[in-house]
């Protein structure tokens, strides 16, 4: 379990990172050295063939077939240590050579006669068996253009080796120890930034539905790991509304179905008890038939407002006459109205006003409007409906900027008071629970209307006094 968590990952990325750069420098280091010092062998190494060279060319050298080393005394007032040096004529025949050199001789390759030949200087490393290995330059000395001389310094690699081996033993003994104590620091630093994901994971284990009401400590500074904790309560905070929301409509959804099924029931055994008349029978029969529409509303309504929660209901929003369908939707409810004694007027619907919406929405939104008004206002008064159009904004924020079109339906009923009216847009709320039931109401008519206003990017709003009537005021754009 312990390779599978997000604290072993980070130390093992840690690690190799940090082993692919320790390594790489490594080995950089190595090479890069390695290629120092024998380039200043070389260096040397030429700079004393040149310096003999030129020497054993000069007039009065006293270069011969002698012994060297007494040779550079006399002429250069030089003893090169640890230097082999060995002169050859045109022929290869060996002449001069130091005194380190009394018993053996410098190896000469087929290259190395070759290019000396061109005047070419050639560098050679020679492994001899049971020595270190020597560096060597053959160097040509050039008279009149044809070879004179060729002169060889070599010079022993023992030095240069041992450096390396040094260098490559504390490489090799540094890196790994600089990898455990890397992997112990990481192992630290991942414990320490992890520290507060242990705690959001046993905090997180022990909210459950039951006690959404939780929040997780939020560390201190304002690191990713902060905004992940706030996000995370966030959403809790979020689910604990949504869970709220549900148990407040499944029970309100219950009382609302429960009512009508008890009436139904009621009355029907109150007439199974005897036998009864036609009429009452008939009356019985009505009586269930309007209890069964109230509940045929109620579940309509539930199936709508369900669908827009799981995005289901698609607008399919466009150019419609909004004059147009306020006309018709007064026209429809204008008998209703009579029957009550009320009087619905449209009024300032000349003008010929067209918005981008969904033609269905629209005259649902209006429908549900104006039917809350009409039971809602006593026998004798009046509703009316207005649409008003706004010119763009110019000092408010750029969001509610543009053309605006206002629906406002007006009434002189019972009015709502100022603190049902943040809440008559949720769901089943009612001010009169008794009342609307006697007139019908599901509690969901307004819920819907919110849910086509907001979703057509508009807003609603109620202006009411108690004994004075509502103002509902739909706000939608133009575009």
């Amino acid at each position: 379990m312990y390779f599978r968590s997000l604290r072993f990952k980070l130390t093992l990325w840690y690690v190799l990172i940090l082993g692919v750069l320790l390594i790489s420098f490594s080995s950089f280091l190595y090479i890069t050295l390695s290629r120092s010092l024998r380039r200043d062998v070389d260096d040397r190494l030429r700079s004393l063939a040149g310096l003999i060279a030129s020497e054993s060319s000069s007039p009065s050298s006293k270069f011969g077939f002698g012994d060297i080393d007494e040779t550079l005394q006399a002429s250069l007032g030089l003893r090169p240590a640890g230097k082999f040096i060995q002169v050859l004529d045109e022929s290869g025949k060996i002449g001069q050579k130091s005194d380190n050199l009394s018993n053996i001789q410098l190896p000469v390759s087929f290259a190395a006669l070759r290019n000396a030949v061109r005047g070419v200087p050639t560098y050679e490393t020679f492994h001899p068996l049971g020595t270190p290995p020597l560096r060597v330059i053959t160097y040509p000395v050039l008279e009149k253009l044809h070879i004179a001389r060729i002169v060889q310094v070599a010079s022993s690699l023992e030095d240069v080796e041992e450096a390396l081996n040094t260098l490559l033993i504390i490489l090799v003994v540094t890196v790994p120890l600089t990898l455990l104590v890397a992997s112990l620091g990481g192992q630290f630093l991942a414990n320490q930034v992890l520290k507060p994901v242990g705690h959001v994971t046993r905090t997180a284990r022990l909210i459950t539905s039951q006690n959404l009401n939780q929040s997780i400590q939020v560390p201190r500074g304002r690191d990713e790991l902060t905004s992940l904790v706030e996000t995370f309560n966030e959403m809790i905070f979020r689910l604990g509304k949504s869970f709220d929301q549900i148990k407040q409509f499944t029970s309100d959804a219950s009382h609302e179905l429960k009512t009508p099924l008890t009436v139904l029931k009621g009355e029907m055994e109150v007439a199974l008890r005897k036998e009864r008349s036609s009429q009452d029978y008939e009356q019985v029969l009505r009586s269930n038939l309007e209890e069964i529409n109230r509940m045929s509303r109620i579940v309509e309504d539930l199936l709508f407002l369900s669908k827009t929660d799981t995005g289901e209901i698609r607008l399919l929003k466009e150019e419609i006459n909004l004059t147009e369908i306020v006309r018709d939707v007064v026209a429809q409810l204008s008998l209703l109205a009579e029957m009550k004694g009320l009087r619905l007027i449209a009024t300032n619907h000349h003008e010929e006003i067209h918005v981008l919406a969904d033609g269905l929405c629209m005259r649902q939104l209006l429908v549900n409007l104006i039917y809350n008004g009409i039971k809602y206002t006593e026998p004798g008064g009046s509703i009316q409906v207005a649409l008003e159009n706004t010119p763009p904004a110019t000092s408010v924020s750029p969001d509610e900027q543009g053309s605006s079109v206002k629906i406002i339906v007006s009434d002189s009923g019972i009015g709502i008071s100022k603190e049902d009216q943040e809440k008559i847009f949720d769901r089943f709320y009612r001010a009169d629970k008794a009342r609307s039931r006697d007139q019908g109401g599901s509690g969901l008519g307004l819920s819907i209307c919110k849910w086509i206003v907001q979703a057509h990017r508009g807003r609603i709003s109620v202006d009411s006094d108690l004994g004075k009537g509502s103002v509902f005021t739909v706000t939608l754009p133009l575009h």
